[in-house]
């Protein structure tokens, strides 16, 4: 099953946080008959509802009269006993009382939620619910992030010899020395943060002293919604966009693109990462990862950027020292499970095929994977 998108699994704890109210999501198997994004079931202590998903990018004053009509026609479509609820990422109030006033059933990752049928009731504004963190929030670091995303990355790390290195640090095996050098973390780093994923129920225990996977897609989309929230700010430079021409085909200067990434160490990731590794997508915009010590300035110059709040090229520092895909690959594109993240910050209908067909080619056999070891 692919794992749920950060904004739905963000909007589905906030709602949870209120009183007797239960959810189940399914994700994949609705996605096969309607270009919906799931089903989710909203249990209380008398009743439940379900609602069809869909997830849409962050709606503006300028972008709420097109989601409304779009949200109008899909319920055209469904049958009678079917409801959509509308996820996204924050909302401001004048928006919210636009879907309020055309009564769009919502929720935002922020905790302003807006149910209205037979069954149930509920209107939040401004949520108290903001101030609350879950305890995997306050324990899980950008530290833990980049670990997590090793284990994900290769499962088969935490099966890594756990003999005793020679090191100047006591007590240090060979499998923290892999996790420190593939997540460049040093080995108490990893050490605390195996103990918690550990206790947050992400990974098991076994007696021979090493971890495994507890369940691979909890944990993928853990490490999303905290790369998305946490990490990647942490790793953004700034985003940009040609000097000259602001409607670059990126097909076209594809082979281009990756020469000079090829002799400058860095690594595409986002969309046109995402067009090379699936053949599918016709991409609009590059994220670039460079070494965390690199010049920025010497990527802006050659590829004639400037500074645009708006632009199509994002540029990131690169963490760790396995960015790239474990599978043999002469081209430098990011790893899928970063491309896969970015996808999941644009949900439109072109991004989440291609991050389906991203996450059933390079990502479910890791997966399968842990799942044995």
């Amino acid at each position: 099953m692919q794992p749920k998108h950060p904004w739905l699994q963000k909007c589905i704890q906030k709602l949870e946080e209120l009183p007797q109210i239960e959810t189940t999501t399914t994700i994949e198997p609705f996605l096969e008959n309607t270009l919906a994004d799931g089903l989710l079931t909203i249990y209380t202590p008398h009743s439940q509802v379900k609602y069809i998903v869909e997830i849409k990018a962050p709606i503006t004053l300028n972008t709420v009269d097109s989601n409304i009509n779009y949200i109008n026609h899909l319920k055209q479509k469904l049958n009678n006993d079917q409801r959509t609820l509308l996820i996204t990422d924050t909302l401001s109030d004048a928006v919210v009382d636009f879907l309020l006033e055309n009564n769009i059933e919502f929720i935002d990752t922020t905790g302003n939620i807006y149910l209205n049928n037979s069954s149930l009731y509920i209107l939040v504004r401004g949520s108290s619910t903001q101030n609350k963190k879950s305890l995997s929030a306050h324990k899980i670091t950008t530290s833990t992030l980049k670990v997590a995303y090793a284990i994900l990355q290769d499962p088969i790390i935490l099966q890594y010899p756990n003999f005793e290195v020679i090191s100047h640090v006591a007590g240090v095996d060979s499998q923290t020395v892999k996790l420190s050098n593939v997540a460049g973390v040093d080995f108490q780093t990893v050490k605390r943060s195996l103990e918690t994923l550990y206790q947050l129920n992400y990974l098991q225990r076994q007696r021979n002293g090493r971890y495994r996977i507890e369940n691979y897609t909890k944990l993928l989309e853990r490490w999303e919604m905290g790369y998305i929230e946490n990490l990647r700010p942490e790793l953004l430079i700034g985003t940009f966009s040609h000097r000259e021409n602001i409607n670059i085909d990126f097909n076209d200067i594809s082979k281009q693109i990756l020469e000079i990434a090829q002799n400058q160490e860095i690594i595409i990731g986002g969309e046109l990462g995402a067009a090379i590794l699936t053949g599918y997508l016709k991409p609009i915009s590059m994220t670039i990862h460079i070494p965390e010590e690199y010049n920025y300035r010497v990527i802006t110059t050659m590829f004639r950027l400037k500074p645009d709040p708006k632009g199509n090229i994002i540029i990131f520092k690169q963490f760790g020292n396995n960015n790239q895909p474990k599978y043999d690959s002469s081209e430098p594109v990011a790893d899928p499970l970063l491309i896969h993240a970015e996808l999941c910050l644009y949900p439109d209908e072109r991004l989440k095929e291609t991050a389906k067909r991203l996450y059933e080619k390079y990502i479910l056999i890791r997966q399968k994977i842990a799942e044995t070891v």
